[in-house]
């Protein structure tokens, strides 16, 4: 690289939110010390984390046109949800796309590397310099793995083209991105940061006059992380308030056993939808439901996977989930299974439904507290972040832990990538 260019990548730095559910970009300039949310599709800050691999071209999908060339019904292989498999053993394992197995550091690639290009698009130069959010735990209890599931997608940010790659936390993230806003009176802050793959929890210490800070370390008193979020919580609505509706608590064979529950939860799972389309998956599904004592419900659940629509049951199940966080009862429509069927749901079973996660999530915030060494009365500030924390539930166990606290909900879906950018300025570009 001569003189020049190497000034020029010196000036900018990004700030990547690679989300199981959503994903942002965020640019920082070392010549004006601005940061500017990429524009990712058309004029959405967001994307989708979805992708597309037509059947009879070249060409790779990503985001909304994912979402609708599947819809539309297009023949190709839609994925979603892919963070989830970092660290786990399908790395290794990889899937099938048109026949042949594919790794998937590169269908992850192929996403990272879209970002990229959106935001060196923007910036009009080649962008080397980025901080990558990650969560506090990409594996719950599961250190290795945990250490593996980083390594994989540092690999992957270097395969896309970037030379200088940092990780940071996303709850410390949103921190710095409200950080920005804060007057120079210091306030002991928590963020609640529960995105599609993982609820995320920091405690610090903010103030405006800490922003040039170049080590932060002193100010994060604790960091907190489990393996649910989002996904899981469709996945608890899907099996109490839709999968009855296609057998599931039926029964089977001819002593009237309960039919078999690896179809519901797969079906429920979001990366495991698609490995129920295979020739073998359907075939032992049609075996199964030769013996089923309730043929007019489990009869609704073959055709959904031979008709390869479980995404399509998830979005609706998702869409359920997100209007009953302003709504006390919605219907779901399940047309596309059945002529008028519907699904009629109240926000009593969604948090019913979501019990033991909710559970979860209580229990990681507490031991944050406690891993800061502070009181819950203490805190002055919640910052909540993440499409999870608009959830009436977790709102109302945010007050219940945090009582003398203010509430800070900001733009749930960009605020990490915005934060990681001003941590990326902090990293590469001196401080400014």
């Amino acid at each position: 690289m001569n003189t020049l260019k190497m000034h020029r990548a010196n000036e900018i730095a990004c700030g990547i939110d690679f989300g199981t559910s959503n994903t942002t970009v965020a640019i920082a300039n070392g010549r004006d010390e601005s940061i500017t949310l990429v524009p990712v599709e058309e004029q959405h800050l967001t994307i989708p984390s979805t992708i597309f691999f037509p059947a009879e071209d070249p060409a790779v999908f990503f985001g909304r046109k994912a979402i609708n060339a599947y819809v539309a019904r297009e023949e190709g292989r839609f994925m979603r949800s892919f963070k989830r498999v970092l660290g786990t053993s399908l790395m290794k394992e990889g899937t099938t796309i048109s026949g042949r197995t594919t790794r998937f550091e590169h269908i992850i690639g192929h996403f990272i590397e879209h970002i990229k290009n959106k935001a060196e698009l923007l910036a009009d130069r080649d962008i080397e310099n980025v901080v990558a959010g990650r969560p506090v735990h990409f594996i719950d209890g599961n250190d290795k793995a945990d250490k593996e599931a980083e390594g994989q997608l540092e690999a992957i940010f270097v395969s896309a083209g970037f030379k200088n790659i940092r990780f940071q936390y996303e709850p410390i993230a949103a921190a710095f991105a409200h950080e920005l806003n804060s007057g120079d009176t210091e306030r002991l802050a928590v963020v609640i940061d529960i995105g599609g793959g993982t609820s995320d929890f920091t405690i610090m210490r903010l103030s405006g006059r800490y922003i040039k800070k170049q080590d932060r370390q002193e100010d994060i008193l604790a960091n907190a992380g489990t393996r649910i979020g989002g996904n899981d919580f469709d996945r608890s609505l899907s099996l109490k308030c839709f999968m009855p509706l296609l057998g599931l608590g039926s029964f089977w064979g001819s002593k009237g056993l309960g039919f078999p529950i690896t179809p519901f939860f797969d079906l429920s799972e979001l990366s495991k939808i698609q490995y129920m389309y295979a020739k073998k998956y359907k075939r032992d599904l049609r075996a199964l439901i030769s013996q089923s004592n309730d043929k007019v419900l489990t009869h609704r659940l073959l055709s959904i996977v031979e008709e390869e629509l479980g995404h399509t049951l998830m979005s609706r199940v998702e869409e359920s989930k997100i209007q009953l966080s302003s709504s006390e009862q919605t219907t779901a429509d399940l047309a596309f299974i059945e002529a008028n069927l519907q699904a009629p749901i109240d926000r009593a079973e969604l948090e019913e439904s979501l019990y033991g996660n909710i559970e979860s999530i209580q229990k990681t915030i507490h031991e944050c507290v406690v891993m800061a060494g502070v009181k819950a009365d203490d805190v002055a500030l919640v910052i909540l972040t993440g499409g999870g924390t608009a959830i009436p539930i977790i709102q109302q166990i945010t007050h219940r832990i945090f009582p003398h606290a203010e509430i800070s909900e900001g733009n749930r879906l960009s605020s990490v990538g915005f934060g990681l950018a001003c941590d990326a300025r902090r990293c590469y570009l001196g401080g400014h």
